[in-house]
C-alpha cells in the first residue's frame, strides 16, 4: 500500500487554472518548505486554485506531460469525451472507449475513467492537507478570506466525492485525515454505503453554501455549491441509489434543493442571442463570457496562448475529414432519432410527419444546433457524408479520421474559425452547471413526488420553448418521467449527464445494449439520395449488470491485500 500510497502524498505545486479575471495562474515552487507555503497567502491561493484541476495519471489524459491544460472536474473537452462511452457518439479513434461501449471493462482497464478513483483521493488528501493548515488560528488571512477559502476546499471535496459515489457507488470517506506513509490506512478499505457517503457529500455542501460569496470569478460560488446539491440529491433519490424503491422524502429533498437555486433569482435561460431557436441554442454554447444561465463554468485560452500547456483543439478534433478534421466524437443514429419532430411528437409517431428518406427536416431546433448532418452547411461549405464521393466520407480526406457514425458533434465548437487556426482553437469554456439542468432537475423530482403538478409543467415547459418546441400538458406521471427523460436527453446531450442518467434510472441494460447505429447514405447515379438506418457504427455494443458501477481498480484491490471489497460482477 505504501507504493500505492505515494501518488497521494504529492501536492501539485504547479498550478494552471484560468479564470474570469486572470488568464492563468501560474506557481513554481520546486524547493518551497510546507511552512514557507501556508505562511505566505499568495502560494496557499495559488495551492487552492490548482485543486480545481489535476496532474495527469495515465494515458489519454489531460495534463502537463502531454502538453494539455490540467483535468478539471469529470473530463470536459479532452479528446474521447464522456459522451463516446455512453449511447450518445462514438470516438473515431477509439482511445480506450470501445472496450467499454462493448461491455469489456475489467478491474484493470476500464478505459480512461480508471483514474477517477485515484485521482479524486488524490485531491481529497490535498483538501485534506489544505484545511489543516488554513483553518487555524495561525492562518496568515484574515477572517472573512479564510472563511471564503474554507469554504472553496469544502465545495471541492464534495465534488470529488461526488465523482466517487457516482462511478462506485459505496465509497470510503477520508474525514480529515491527512495520510501519509506510515498512517494506518485501514479506513480506506471500509467502503460507505450509500445513504452515508450523500450524507456526508451534503453536509460538505451545506459548509460551502454557508461561506461562499455570490461571485468568485471561475471559482465555486453559493449557486455552485447549491446546484452541485441539487445534483447529488437527484442521484440520491434515484433508482440505483435506492436500490430500486421509490423513496418520496429522497425526491423532494432533491426538488426542494433545485428549488433553492431557482430561488435564488439569480439565473435564468439564456434567450436573447439570437431571435432563431436553433442559433441562440448554438451560440450559447460557444459564449466564452458567463451568461444568466451560467452557474458554474471552466475557462479556457485558445490553443497555443498559454505559456505551460494548451487547450485541446475541439474545432480540429471534432472536425470534418474533408476539411483536414479528425472525425471526434460522432453521435449516433439511436441518438439523433430521439430528437422529435419541431410539433412535438416522437419520429415512431405516425402523425409526426417523418420521413425516413427526408430525416432530417422539420426536427426539434436544438438538433441543428447539436448535430452536424449530411447536406448542412458546417463552416464554409454543405457537409457530405455520403458514398460515394462524400468529401467527407471515407471516400474523402484522411479516410482514418472519418466520423464512424456519419455525423459530427455540432455542439461546442466555434465555426468562425478554421481548422488550421490553431491560436483560437479551443476556447470553449466547459459549463459545469447551468440554469437549464437545475430546471429539468427540479421537474424531474418533483414529477417522482406529485406527479406533473403545475410547477413541474412550468420548469420543463421554460427549457422546450426556450428551444422553440411546443408545451408538454395532459400528461400522466409516467409519461412525464418519460418526456423528462427525453428532454434530457437532447437539452443536455454532451454534457457529461447521460452516461449517469441511464443508470441511475435502471434503463441502461435497455438502452445500452441497443445497436450502436450510424446513417449510411447512399447518392444515386440521378443524384438523389438513400438512407439506411440500420447501419452499425460500431459492432459488439454490450452491456451487463455489472456495468452500472465501474469497477474498483484492480491495483487498489491487491494493495489493500484483498481487505478493499470489489463491486459486484467483476
Amino acid at each position: 500500500m505504501k507504493n500505492r500510497i505515494i501518488l497521494l502524498l504529492i501536492p501539485c505545486m504547479l498550478v494552471l487554472l484560468v479564470s474570469c479575471e486572470e488568464d492563468f495562474l501560474e506557481t513554481e515552487s520546486p524547493n518551497l518548505t510546507d511552512q514557507a507555503v501556508w505562511a505566505d497567502p499568495a502560494l496557499t491561493d495559488a495551492f487552492i486554485r490548482g485543486l480545481y484541476t489535476s496532474i495527469r495519471i495515465a494515458d489519454k489524459e489531460p495534463g502537463h506531460n502531454d502538453n494539455s491544460t490540467p483535468a478539471g472536474f469529470g473530463r470536459g473537452f479532452h479528446w474521447a469525451m464522456w459522451n463516446s462511452v455512453s449511447d450518445e457518439t462514438i470516438y473515431s479513434n477509439d482511445d480506450q472507449t470501445y472496450l467499454v461501449q462493448r461491455g469489456q471493462m475489467s478491474p484493470s482497464n476500464f478505459g480512461f475513467m480508471s483514474t477517477v478513483w485515484g485521482r479524486c483521493f488524490r485531491n481529497i488528501r490535498e483538501v485534506n492537507l489544505a484545511l489543516s493548515q488554513i483553518d487555524t488560528d495561525a492562518s496568515p488571512f484574515e477572517e472573512e478570506t479564510k472563511q471564503r477559502l474554507v469554504a472553496e476546499l469544502h465545495f471541492i471535496r464534495a465534488f470529488r466525492y461526488f465523482e466517487l459515489l457516482r462511478g462506485f457507488g459505496k465509497t470510503p470517506i477520508m474525514g480529515d485525515e491527512v495520510y501519509n506513509l506510515d498512517s494506518d490506512f485501514a479506513p480506506l478499505y471500509d467502503r460507505k454505503e450509500i445513504p452515508e457517503v450523500v450524507s456526508y457529500i451534503e453536509s460538505e455542501l451545506d459548509l460551502a453554501i454557508n461561506g461562499l460569496p455570490e461571485e468568485n470569478g471561475a471559482r465555486a460560488t453559493i449557486g455552485a455549491a447549491m446546484a452541485l446539491k441539487s445534483r447529488v440529491l437527484l442521484y440520491a433519490a434515484s433508482p440505483l441509489y435506492t436500490g430500486g424503491s421509490n423513496d418520496a422524502e429522497k425526491w423532494q429533498a432533491a426538488a426542494d434543493a433545485a428549488r433553492d437555486v431557482m430561488e435564488l433569482g439569480r439565473y435564468s435561460l439564456i434567450t436573447n442571442l439570437d431571435a432563431d431557436p436553433t442559433e441562440n441554442f448554438r451560440r450559447y454554447f460557444v459564449t466564452q463570457t458567463m451568461t444568466s444561465e451560467d452557474i458554474f463554468m471552466r475557462f479556457y485560452l485558445p490553443t497555443n496562448n498559454t505559456r505551460d500547456g494548451r487547450a485541446i483543439p475541439i474545432e480540429r478534433m471534432n472536425g470534418p475529414n474533408g476539411s483536414g478534421g479528425w472525425g471526434g466524437n460522432g453521435p449516433m443514429q439511436n441518438f439523433v432519432d430521439d430528437f422529435e419532430m419541431a410539433n412535438g411528437l416522437s419520429i415512431d409517431d405516425p402523425a409526426s410527419g417523418y420521413d425516413d428518406q427526408d430525416p432530417y427536416t422539420g426536427r426539434d431546433p436544438r438538433f441543428y444546433a447539436t448535430v452536424v448532418h449530411n447536406g448542412m452547411t458546417f463552416r464554409d461549405r454543405p457537409y457530405e457524408s455520403f458514398l460515394p464521393g462524400g468529401l467527407d466520407s471515407p471516400d474523402g480526406n484522411e479516410p482514418w479520421n472519418t466520423s464512424r457514425t456519419g455525423y459530427l458533434m455540432r455542439k461546442f465548437i466555434r465555426e468562425d474559425i478554421t481548422l488550421n487556426d490553431w491560436n483560437d482553437m479551443g476556447s470553449t469554456p466547459w459549463r459545469y452547471f447551468r440554469y437549464a439542468e437545475i430546471l429539468l432537475n427540479f421537474a424531474e423530482a418533483q414529477n417522482e413526488v406529485s406527479g406533473p403538478t403545475a410547477e413541474v409543467y412550468e420548469a420543463v415547459n421554460a427549457v422546450r420553448q426556450r428551444a422553440g418546441m411546443p408545451t408538454l400538458s395532459g400528461l400522466s406521471q409516467e409519461q412525464m418521467r418519460e418526456r423528462i427523460w427525453n428532454e434530457r436527453r437532447v437539452e443536455l446531450a454532451f454534457e457529461e449527464h447521460r452516461y449517469f442518467d441511464v443508470r441511475r434510472w435502471l434503463i441502461a441494460d435497455v438502452v445500452e445494449n441497443r445497436p450502436a447505429r450510424g446513417i449510411g447514405i447512399t447518392r444515386n447515379e440521378d443524384g438523389t439520395l438513400t438512407y439506411d438506418h440500420t447501419r452499425i457504427a460500431l459492432d459488439g455494443k454490450t452491456f451487463s449488470q455489472q456495468h452500472y458501477w465501474f469497477p474498483v481498480p484492480l491495483d487498489d484491490i491487491t494493495a489493500s491485500g484483498g481487505a478493499l471489497e470489489q463491486n459486484p460482477g467483476y
